[in-house]
């Protein structure tokens, strides 16, 4: 892992929610970790531009995640991809004997996911056991699968362009439409 847990806590804050303005005393309370650690990382993520903190005139300051900005969504991708790595969710689509590709696409590798957001897997081949609506660590898996080439090219294109756009777990974008060059 790239930050210790205490570190992670306080990042988990930031991607879930990464529009809420945060007060240090409920990032204190939410990530469960000292005044002085919670700071101590909270300086860390400003320099690394991956929070900002803000001090409006008479109100209370706040912190908020810098969402736009590239280290931001660098370092919350390779977060969720060490949390499907950690559980096993990265080994288990690999291991799909009878798949052919297996891609992760929509918000979790466009780095935009939230609390309420889904997982996305596209899985060409057989799924086995891995089913739409499985859980993974409280989200719901969203399993599309498609056995042959023919289903592929009925699938609309808006979903196919999602899915050549994120991750692949497994195989690559030639397992799935033809390239031209």
């Amino acid at each position: 892992m790239v930050y210790p847990n205490k570190g992670n806590n306080i990042l988990e804050l930031f991607f879930n929610e990464p529009t809420k303005h945060w007060h240090f005393k409920e990032i204190v309370k939410k990530a469960k970790i000292s005044e002085e650690r919670a700071n101590h990382w909270l300086k860390k993520f400003i320099k690394e531009r991956i929070v900002k903190h803000i001090k409006p005139n008479g109100k209370m300051p706040y912190f908020i995640s810098l969402y736009n900005h590239p280290n931001y969504r660098n370092k919350k991708k390779l977060y969720a991809l060490n949390q499907m790595y950690e559980t096993g969710l990265l080994n288990k689509l690999q291991s799909l004997k009878n798949a052919k590709a297996v891609v992760l696409f929509g918000s979790f590798a466009r780095s935009d996911w939230n609390t309420k957001s889904d997982v996305d897997v596209f899985i060409y081949g057989d799924p086995e056991d891995l089913r739409f609506g499985t859980i993974w660590l409280g989200r719901e898996l969203q399993v599309h699968t498609f056995k042959t080439k023919k289903e592929i090219k009925n699938v609309r294109s808006g979903l196919i362009n999602n899915v050549v756009k994120g991750y692949f777990v497994k195989g690559n974008i030639h397992d799935l439409v033809e390239v031209s060059t």
